[in-house]
């Protein structure tokens, strides 16, 4: 039978959520004999009630302490977090001040740097005009006293420092200074295209080949169209007497001649070669602009003779046996120069016409004149 001590077990029913009284005492007292006990369990519950009034107390008064405690810390991390906002907002101006100080100074280093910038490309542009004024007035005392040599590689430096002045022209004193500098450079193309000419014209080339040698510097210098100009005057100069003798002469300028065409040519090769060739860079390529001037006009007085010879009013037809051995010896003063200058091989009278392979610079240059009339040629083999 169930019983009730002075402490009561935590299995106890009592202490169940679902305690039911009756089922209790049920069990309690389940037998008759059971009744005699009732004082004892009285006085077991009566213990037991009085120790939960105690327990209920201590924890009532340890609950009161622990509220107020809480309370007290309560206000204190209020009061601890109402010291706290004004120091973070204290901190958060400071950095906002920090941020604008930072924004202000990063602004102060990229004016510095771009100050730095535009001083050192002042200071460079400063000092290639000082470059630029005393190479120019250098060059005008040795264009002026004919030191080509000396031109050629001041001429060059003039001319890339001018070009880091383009952005500069609406300056006045860089305008004045530019336009002074292009009068020089056209003074000197004349300058050098005038000692060529007054050298050859007084036939003085032997004594003066290494002032005119230095003075194509100068045009190499100048560019591409000063050594054009120059090119152009020199091959003109050279065939000025071949085209006086072989087109102001009917006779001389006939096919029956045309050997000595090409023999005038020959020895005019021989004088570039032993007189002329050192006063001129090799890259120029003197003798072939030389040899092709030479084969455009012989083509078109050929073209110019044929056409003559066949509207012909005596009723004479172009004689096949002199055109075809003007032909062969055309191709053999073409062969001749394209060994000299292509290192071509030998065309001959059956290849005339043939554009199976490409042809060479000199390949044709003159035989082309020929072609329109082979058929005087083939109308004679059919006869």
């Amino acid at each position: 039978m169930p019983q009730l001590s002075g402490t009561v077990s935590p299995t106890s029913p009592l202490n169940s959520a679902e305690y039911n009284p009756i089922d209790h005492l049920n069990a309690i007292f389940s037998h008759p004999s059971s009744l005699s006990s009732i004082v004892k369990t009285w006085d077991a519950l009566h213990t037991y009630q009085n120790e939960l009034d105690e327990e209920i107390e201590a924890l009532t008064r340890h609950q009161s302490v622990s509220d107020v405690e809480s309370v007290k810390r309560i206000r204190a991390a209020k009061d601890d977090l109402a010291e706290l906002f004004p120091k973070v907002e204290d901190v958060r101006a400071r950095a906002m001040q920090t941020e604008e100080a930072i924004t202000e100074m990063t602004a102060d280093i990229k004016r510095l740097d771009n100050t730095k910038k535009n001083l050192t490309l002042s200071m460079t542009a400063l000092k290639r005009l000082q470059m630029l004024t005393t190479a120019y007035e250098q060059l005008r005392g040795l264009s002026s006293s004919r030191q080509y040599k000396e031109c050629a590689q001041l001429l060059q430096a003039v001319i890339q420092l001018m070009a880091h002045f383009k952005s500069y022209r609406s300056i006045d004193q860089i305008a004045t200074l530019g336009r002074n500098v292009s009068d020089l450079q056209r003074e000197m193309l004349e300058q050098v295209c005038e000692d060529f000419e007054v050298t050859f014209a007084k036939a003085e080339v032997s004594q003066r080949r290494g002032v005119l040698a230095e003075a194509c510097l100068v045009m190499d210098a100048l560019g591409d169209n000063a050594r054009s100009r120059l090119i152009t005057w020199y091959c003109n100069t050279q065939l000025r007497e071949y085209r006086q003798v072989f087109r102001g002469n009917e006779e001389a300028g006939s096919l029956d001649n045309i050997s000595r065409r090409y023999a005038w040519f020959r020895r005019m090769l021989k004088t570039y070669d032993d007189e002329h060739a050192v006063m001129f860079p090799a890259n120029w390529r003197m003798s072939e602009m030389l040899a092709n001037a030479f084969c455009e006009g012989t083509r078109d007085d050929f073209k110019h003779i044929l056409s003559r010879s066949i509207r012909r009013d005596d009723g004479l037809s172009l004689d096949v046996d002199l055109l075809l051995s003007c032909l062969q010896e055309t191709l053999d003063f073409e062969h001749s120069l394209e060994s000299r200058f292509n290192n071509a091989s030998r065309a001959s009278i059956d290849t005339v016409s043939s554009d199976s392979e490409k042809a060479p610079v000199f390949s044709q240059a003159i035989s082309e004149a020929f072609e329109p009339y082979l058929s005087v040629w083939v109308e004679a083999q059919d006869k």
